[in-house]
Parts: structure tokens; C-alpha cells; sequence
């Protein structure tokens, strides 16, 4: 249960304020391919973004479908439907792109016909899946992050191969074994994201310490080589940690819940700098042209920092905003409302590497409240 700390440690008063000019280019997306289930998480390799989940086909521009077993590639630029079309028999969780590959994890067991459980990687020149890379992870992968010649997974698995290692894990790239120097000690729960900056793997989710301290539940950072705790960055966080975002000095925290917020910490200390509640879960979140970008499953955002465990604005005003917000650097809210659907609403956030647009996946089926059919990817500028 979620407990009620973070709003009154707070003393920062947020205001509501125009969006800067040219901050996007209309509150809707783009129109574009899309599939006919839930997309989970997304990945841009120049134009291209790959998009993994729980989906069986994808629709072209113009309503065709096409099958996709879970993964899928749009062309950011047009729209279009890529001809990628992988075979991935369970859940896509996470995606990750570097140099030559194209990296996913999940809970699936075969990906076109070879057993290569819960991790692999494609080729992105032939786009064949590479049946000598096969680190074998126990369970589900949440999050991958590549980082030079390292891959770095976190999940709820409790070995990868015949190394024993919960939760927070790194292979090599060159042939997919264990990192075995990479040794973090994360407690019960799992890991949902990584983010590597600043020369520190920074990671989140719904573990219960790291070495055995519950002070460092839910978001540490650890050294990239050994997996030794930064034990100066101490964000004090019991509540899930869905998705962040490293930008400079600052990490921005997706706070799920009943009551979640899009939360920024000092990228050294974790201490928290602001905090914006919403009435639903938060559990994506990502930095656009200098603003932050939260998504979940919220339909009211909290224009001050003080609120109730679910989310209830306790001296402020509440601003419809359907499953995805923007504040700028300082916490303010900012009037930009795609107005997503669903309940469940946005999975994820990830903005293209140049800048260009940022792209939400989820089980969303249309925006503008309703005007606007696009379901499970939307790309934004």
C-alpha cells in the first residue's frame, strides 16, 4: 500500500501556465500505422521506431491489416507501416536499440520458431532474429539498456543462464554472457527501467532495498561496472517506479498508484526537487524540448503539489488532462491535453535521440476526446 509521504514534504507551489510557443504542434498526434492491442514499449533507430507489446496485427494508413506477432516497425517521419514482421510468441516488454541490433525482452519463449526465452536480439540490416544470442534470463525482462558493449536487463527473473542474479543483470553484447562483475543486490520485487548517465546505472521499479536497505527501494543508481550502490543517491521512494528519464542533473520518476505524479529527483542526491499529483497512476515519462512529458492512467492533473492518496488536489485546482501532461523543468503544468482513452491509458514515453518527435505507446484507441482514431502508438511533435 501506498504510503502518504511525498506531498508533505513539499513546499514548492505549482501554477498553471501557457505552453512556450512552438512547444508542439497541436495537442494531437500524428495520424499513423497502428496495431490492435497494447504496446508496451518503443524504440527509435533514426526514423524508424519499434514498438513491442501484446498484439497480433497492425494497421496501415489506410486500415489494412497486417499480421505482427508483438512487434511492429512505424516509420516516424510518415506514418508508415515498415515491413518488419518478426513472429514473438508472448509479451513484448522492452525494446532497445544499438549499433547493428535491435534488442527485446519479455515473457515470451520463441522468436521466429527458435527458443530464445525472455531476451533477443535482430539483426536491423536483415532484420533476422540472432539465434546465437541467447543469455537466457529466468523470468520476465521489464527494461534494457545498452551502454557501450554492455546490455543491461532488469525484470523479475532470478538468473540469466546459469548466473545467479535477481533482478538487475548485464550481458555482453558481443555473444550474450553474463556480466558476472555486474553483481547489484536488489531486493524482493523487480526492476521496470534503466537509464544509464552520469556514470551511474540508474534504475526503478517495485523492489523492496538494494544491499539489504529499504531507503533505497523502488530507484538507486549503482556503478556500471560492479554493481556497487551509489549509497549518496537516496531517493526514499516507496511507492511503484514505473518508467525516468535522465536529463543533466535531474531524474524524473513515473509514480504509479492510485494517486501517482511525475516526480523530479537530483540526478546526485535523490532528493526531490518537485512533484505534480494526478488522479490515477503515472507510468511513463520522458524529456521533450525541455519539457516533461508524463502518461498513465489519469484523467486530472493537480495544478499544486499538495494532495490526498488519491490524488485529490488539497489547495489547488484540478485540470483535465487525459492520460498524458506536460510541465516544464521548474514543475509547472502547462495546457497542452492530447485527451488519450482508456483506462489503462499510456505504457510508455521515448523521445527520438535528434529530438525530432517523442512517441507514447499504450492501449489507447483515439484522441481529442475521440475526434482522432489512432490506437497503441502515437508519435508527437
Amino acid at each position: 500500500m501506498r504510503r502518504i509521504f511525498s506531498m508533505a514534504i513539499l513546499a514548492a507551489s505549482l501554477v498553471l501556465a501557457s505552453a512556450p510557443a512552438g512547444a508542439f504542434e497541436g495537442d494531437l498526434p500524428e495520424k499513423g500505422a497502428s496495431v490492435d492491442g497494447e504496446v508496451h514499449e518503443v524504440a527509435y533507430h533514426g526514423d524508424t521506431l519499434y514498438a513491442g507489446g501484446s498484439f497480433g496485427a497492425a494497421r496501415d494508413g489506410d486500415g489494412t491489416a497486417h499480421p505482427r506477432g508483438n512487434l511492429a516497425a512505424v516509420n516516424a517521419a510518415t506514418g508508415a507501416l515498415e515491413d518488419f514482421a518478426p513472429d514473438v510468441d508472448g509479451t513484448v516488454y522492452a525494446v532497445a536499440v544499438e549499433g547493428d541490433w535491435l534488442y527485446i525482452g519479455g515473457a515470451f519463449r520463441k522468436v521466429d520458431g527458435a527458443y530464445l526465452p525472455n531476451l533477443a536480439r535482430f539483426d536491423l540490416a536483415t532484420g533476422q532474429a540472432d539465434r546465437s544470442f541467447s543469455p537466457r534470463p529466468s523470468a520476465t525482462v521489464y527494461s534494457l539498456e545498452t551502454h557501450g558493449e554492455t546490455l543491461y536487463l532488469g525484470g523479475h527473473f532470478a538468473s540469466v543462464g546459469d548466473f545467479q542474479q535477481h533482478g538487475l543483470a548485464a550481458v555482453r553484447t558481443s555473444d550474450g554472457t553474463p556480466v558476472e562483475e555486474f553483481a547489484p543486490r536488489v531486493g524482493r520485487g523487480s526492476v521496470r527501467d534503466i537509464e544509464v548517465a552520469n556514470g551511474r546505472v540508474y534504475f526503478a521499479g517495485g523492489f523492496l532495498g538494494v544491499d539489504g536497505a529499504e531507503s533505497y527501494a523502488a530507484l538507486a543508481a549503482v556503478d556500471p561496472a560492479d554493481g556497487s550502490l551509489f549509497m549518496d543517491f537516496r531517493a526514499g521512494m516507496f511507492v511503484l517506479i514505473r518508467q525516468i528519464a535522465v536529463d543533466g542533473d535531474r531524474v524524473y520518476g513515473a509514480l504509479d498508484g492510485r494517486g501517482g505524479e511525475v516526480r523530479a529527483f537530483d540526478a546526485r542526491t535523490g532528493s526531490t526537487r518537485w512533484s505534480v499529483p494526478v488522479d490515477g497512476g503515472v507510468q511513463a515519462v520522458t524529456v521533450y524540448n525541455g519539457l516533461v512529458i508524463g502518461g498513465g492512467h489519469f484523467d486530472r492533473v493537480c495544478n499544486s503539489s499538495q494532495s490526498g492518496p488519491n490524488g485529490e488536489c488539497v489547495d489547488g485546482v484540478k485540470e483535465r488532462r487525459g492520460k498524458l501532461f506536460a510541465v516544464d523543468t521548474d514543475g509547472r503544468v502547462l495546457d497542452w491535453n492530447p485527451g488519450a482513452n482508456t483506462p489503462i491509458g499510456v505504457n510508455t514515453l521515448r523521445t527520438q535521440p535528434d529530438g525530432a518527435s517523442f512517441a507514447a505507446g499504450g492501449t489507447f484507441t483515439a484522441f481529442g476526446g475521440g475526434r482522432m482514431e489512432q490506437q497503441g502508438i502515437a508519435v508527437f511533435r
